[in-house]
């Protein structure tokens, strides 16, 4: 029995060392690397199924990988990929910065995280409400105390904080919503679409994807659109982009209007092998219809400057890439 004890403690030892000295990242445990995590958007939103493509597109250059796709949220997911609950996530280059730098929405600074490419630029905090509601400019709210009943995506999401952000400009914060009778719903893209539906809420704050593209073609939705002196101050305060919605671009902009936009990116964990990331950087860049496919956001994916604006530090088979394809030097 003494000698089985001994045993065990010492398997466990040497477990226990095999782990520190050859972690995910180490040449051991690159060649052995056949899963990954790839933290996307809520359901029903175009992260989802893009996170989808590229996970098919891992799966063809590395035959036998396993790729899951899990739901997350821009904000979410720079924490996932930075403490190794997943490898690989979709967010924003403002947010990738702010992690690096500690800065909120994060209370520590990320060191795990490195930049892929950027895939294009989404048109963010669209505040759309039922045609029927009583209001036509968002500053309204606060002078009404319009009991809203707003959705959003989740809490862990940049729409999530996109819409908090917008509204605490026009001095108004999700509990005043509530206090003034409204209520505030954090859920997927398609159960928010849902509850507009089924007369259950009146608006959104969120990005515009397939799910909300849908809901627009079902319940007349109007745009209340930010004024620019907003999108000014948000651009300035957060790192946004600032974005003009040319009329008719989407439906429920039949006049033009200000935006904030957000570049988004694919972030990967430092401890993917560099080859992984290499790879796949190159099949996307030579594949650019897997980004282009998934909406007005990245129909405009241009691989020649996609190493651009991902918000930090490139992962070094990113880099490798860019470079080896003399897009960077």
């Amino acid at each position: 029995m003494k000698f089985k004890t001994i045993l065990l403690v010492s398997n466990l030892a040497i477990v226990f060392f095999a782990l520190i000295t050859f972690p995910f990242g180490s040449a051991t445990a690159q060649s052995k690397t056949d899963k990954l995590v790839f933290t996307a958007g809520p359901p029903g939103g175009a992260w989802y199924g893009l996170a989808g493509a590229v996970g098919e597109l891992i799966k063809a250059k590395f035959p036998g990988m396993v790729v899951t796709v899990i739901p997350g949220g821009g904000v979410g997911n720079i924490t996932l990929v930075d403490t190794g609950k997943a490898q690989l996530g979709l967010s924003i280059s403002h947010l990738y910065k702010s992690g690096r730098d500690g800065a909120p929405p994060y209370i520590a600074s990320v060191t795990h995280v490195r930049g892929m490419l950027e895939i294009g630029t989404s048109d963010m905090a669209i505040f759309l409400v039922k045609k029927t509601i009583p209001i036509q400019r968002i500053a309204e709210l606060k002078e009404k105390k319009f009991p809203l009943r707003l959705t959003t995506t989740s809490k862990a999401s940049t729409p999530a904080l996109g819409a908090e952000r917008l509204l605490i400009e026009y001095g108004i914060s999700f509990d005043n919503l509530k206090s003034w009778g409204g209520s505030v719903t954090f859920t997927a893209y398609t159960d928010a679409a849902s509850l507009i539906v089924d007369g259950h809420a009146d608006a959104i704050i969120a990005t515009t994807v397939p799910a909300i593209d849908e809901l627009t073609r079902s319940v007349e939705m109007k745009w209340l659109s930010p004024e620019e002196k907003v999108v000014d101050t948000m651009v300035a305060k957060y790192g946004y982009a600032k974005n003009f919605v040319e009329a008719g671009k989407y439906l429920w902009a039949p006049k033009a209007g200000w935006t904030v936009g957000e570049p988004n990116i694919i972030i990967a964990r430092n401890d993917v092998p560099e080859e992984v990331v290499f790879t796949l950087t190159k099949a996307i860049c030579e594949k650019p219809e897997v980004i282009r496919n998934w909406g007005a956001h990245h129909a405009g994916f241009d691989p020649k400057t996609a190493w651009k604006n991902v918000g930090g530090l490139l992962h070094p088979g990113a880099e490798r890439y860019f470079k080896s394809a003399g897009l960077m030097k």
